[in-house]
């Protein structure tokens, strides 16, 4: 009989979006199950063991101009669809064979935990579910361990992404099925023995962490990684910029403005999505922090990731300063940890 322990399976750990997705999920499953132990098993190296296998095909691939790959009518349409970094996660090979090869030397720390149940969260119904989780699951479903897919979501839906996904999960047959996005659930709640049309973890982030009150002057806070800083229009407000990713080779251009944060803790940006006037990003995540916090935010990128604000009530965060309905993400939050809850109880 194994005891009451969770064990809880991280992301990729170059993207601070990611990083808040996890620590919001360990939050609700300590909110949801408070006499379990949950053991957290780091990403770092399954992504080292990926780039290993695939590195030299991904660079490849990001040598090519943007617009040259774009003129060819199918790699147009796949970009057109998902942005360049997941067409090139799309494209790579993900048999079992393959699986094989990438991780003959990982140590899985994950399967030599006594636990009752597995949980991972994030945008992981897609290919790297697969490639970056898919041997671990396995392993873990014949040891009997039930598996829980915590507030999940994909970067894209096209039928080929669903296809490939539902013969994963009908494999590892999922215990229960948390979604992020309706669509996602449309998808693959059948494929669960329990399954909720729920929200991202990182709606939970303000409940793992209280921020402190900073003494600046009012200000808004840019964060873009993925395009050039648009032209925003902020009257009588200090302009602070944090980035997500590339914190450990920045690009020269994010040292180029004034009051720029690029940082290893996750604290220093949540205190400031908490404390500004408003958020403006291509970063969802940044968006989902802030609105959790109460921070008004506009989204500065098209992604059907995106879809995870119409479960709050924020479906114009594209077009428009948004500002958020705390009260109804409390709603979700609390009917997310019940149904939680009820599924580590049986």
């Amino acid at each position: 009989m194994s005891k009451n322990r969770i064990v809880y399976l991280w992301t990729w750990p170059d993207n601070f979006g990611n990083v808040f997705i996890d620590l919001g999920s360990i939050q609700s499953l300590k909110e949801a199950a408070p006499e379990y132990t949950i053991n957290q098993v780091g990403g770092l190296s399954r992504v080292l063991f990926e780039d290993r296998r695939y590195g030299q095909k991904k660079n490849i691939f990001r040598w090519i101009p943007k617009r040259l790959i774009k003129s060819i009518p199918y790699l147009g349409k796949r970009i057109a669809e998902i942005d360049r970094n997941r067409f090139i996660n799309s494209i790579l090979t993900i048999d079992e064979q393959e699986l094989n090869k990438m991780l003959k030397n990982f140590l899985d720390l994950s399967i030599y935990f006594n636990s009752k149940f597995v949980v991972l969260s994030g945008c992981i119904m897609d290919w790297y579910l697969i490639r970056q989780f898919g041997k671990s699951l396995l392993d873990l479903k014949n040891k009997n361990v039930k598996i829980i897919i915590n507030g999940g979501g994909g970067s894209s839906y096209n039928e080929k992404v669903i296809s490939e996904v539902r013969k994963f999960l009908k494999k590892i047959k999922p215990y229960a099925f948390i979604s992020r996005d309706e669509v996602a659930f449309n998808n693959y709640q059948d494929l669960a023995k329990y399954s909720y049309n729920g929200i991202d973890c990182a709606f939970f982030i303000n409940d793992y962490f209280t921020p402190a009150k900073l003494e600046m002057p009012k200000y808004c806070v840019f964060t873009f990684d993925r395009q050039p800083e648009p032209e925003i229009e902020v009257k009588d407000r200090l302009i602070v910029r944090t980035h997500h990713s590339h914190y450990c080779d920045p690009p020269k251009s994010y040292f180029e403005k004034q009051n720029t944060l690029i940082s290893n803790l996750p604290e220093d940006y949540l205190n400031l999505y908490a404390n500004a006037e408003a958020v403006y990003s291509d970063r969802v995540h940044a968006c989902v922090v802030a609105l959790s916090y109460g921070t008004p935010c506009k989204l500065y990128h098209k992604t059907p990731r995106a879809l995870l604000f119409d479960r709050i009530g924020a479906s114009g965060i594209e077009k428009e300063l948004t500002y958020p309905d705390t009260n109804r993400i409390e709603r979700e939050k609390k009917k997310q940890i019940k149904f939680l809850s009820d599924v580590l109880e049986k």
